[in-house]
């Protein structure tokens, strides 16, 4: 039986989380701090490198009960990455890989943003059809 992951379930597996929090205790997270919106305004997570909006705010998702989570990979590069549903500014590259998930019962394939290529995160799909983003926090920006 393949195992996917929901936004409520917790994470297991040979990679855990290398931190509970953000970089330092009380520091903000993508998204904290709070502007004026203009009416009919739409915020947007964007692409810190060019600006291409990625997502709107309310595409923020919790999967294992956070939003952010800090892996390192194999090479022991180690990424903050946040969470999202509804990615329109990214594109996923390449094959979806099984190994090193850091999502168990999941896939992954590296994410680019559609304008600049730049590396944004990893694309992440279950065999029941479950998808999010990973998207690496320090190459986002909010508008």
């Amino acid at each position: 039986m393949a195992v996917g992951i929901s936004p409520t379930v917790g994470l297991a597996g040979p990679l855990r989380l290398l931190r509970e929090a953000p970089t330092l205790p009380g520091a903000p997270v993508l998204g904290d701090e709070e502007r004026p919106v203009r009416e009919g305004e739409e915020r947007l997570i964007r692409c810190a490198a060019c600006g291409l909006g990625l997502a709107q705010v309310t595409a923020r998702v919790q999967i294992g009960g956070r939003h952010a989570h800090v892996f390192a990979n194999p090479a022991g590069l180690v990424f903050e990455i946040g969470c999202f549903r509804g990615v329109f500014g990214a594109r996923g590259e390449g094959p979806f890989m099984a190994e090193f998930s850091w999502f168990p019962g999941h896939s992954w394939q590296v994410a680019i943003c559609r304008s600049c290529e730049a590396h944004l995160g990893w694309r992440f799909s279950s065999l029941e059809g479950f998808r999010f983003w990973g998207l690496i926090l320090s190459r986002l920006a909010e508008y």
